[in-house]
């Protein structure tokens, strides 16, 4: 699933004619980027939501469509925030595990390795993590366990890592928000607070290298898709690892 619903408030004045995920980053709109990213690993439903200017998001993914078995776009009268989102597309999230990705996120993490960590490991939630200073606020134990979000400092013997906006996840998640109230707004973060204070110790994390490694940014703002842009001219092989060209 790609979260996709949000106003893009941060990129205005471009998202005042057009939705967030279609802003283009080298003439590619970002949205196009992720598509390209999730061919690769075929899979059986691929759902996007939507809110702002959503007509011109749906025409988009049914031109884009090509190479998936299935895409189902759901629009959201009301945005339900990260949580509810999830939770109105459970009928089609459910499978042995499922990905959801923030849909201004662009990266060439591999989830292979991640996903069999998540099912040997039998997880409800496997969040990929990585170390990004202006970011890190996401608490982690020394086992690899999430123990909170929003620090600014870690406990003893933990360290802070940052969300990358990917996930893997058991349908048991779907089971457990299914107790929120249908169609109310909800966000996964502060959902997630919820169960670990409630003693729940299958939120993990799977670090991965963005440094040297793989290729990660966030594009929430016009300096950020500036920057991504300096990066694809800077970069030998970047355009090719995330599908330009």
């Amino acid at each position: 699933m790609i979260l996709a619903a949000g106003f893009g408030t941060r990129l205005k004045p471009l998202t005042e004619r057009i939705p967030k995920p279609l802003v283009p980053v080298a003439e590619v709109p970002m949205l196009a980027l992720t598509l390209n990213r999730f061919k690769r690993l075929k899979p059986h439903v691929l759902v996007v939501n939507g809110h702002h200017l959503s007509g011109q998001l749906e025409s988009f993914l049914q031109k884009s469509s090509d190479g998936f078995q299935r895409v189902k776009y759901l629009y959201e009268p009301l945005i339900l925030d990260t949580g509810g989102a999830i939770c109105n597309a459970a009928r089609y999230l459910r499978g042995p595990f499922f990905v959801t990705t923030n849909a201004d996120v662009v990266s060439d993490i591999s989830l292979f390795a991640a996903v069999t960590q998540h099912l040997r490991q039998g997880s409800l939630v496997t969040m990929l993590l990585h170390d990004r200073d202006r970011y890190n606020q996401v608490e982690v134990d020394l086992a690899g366990r999430i123990r909170g979000f929003g620090h600014s400092e870690p406990a003893s013997g933990g360290r802070l890592l940052a969300y990358t906006g990917i996930q893997i996840c058991s349908p048991l998640l779907l089971d457990l928000m299914a107790r929120e109230p249908a169609g109310r707004p909800f966000s996964l973060i502060a959902f997630y607070r919820r169960l670990l204070a409630a003693g729940r110790l299958d939120i993990v994390s799977y670090v991965v290298d963005t440094r040297d490694e793989y290729y990660w940014r966030d594009l929430g703002t016009p300096e950020d898709i500036i920057a991504m842009e300096d990066d694809l001219n800077n970069i030998n092989g970047l355009a090719v690892r995330l599908g330009i060209i």
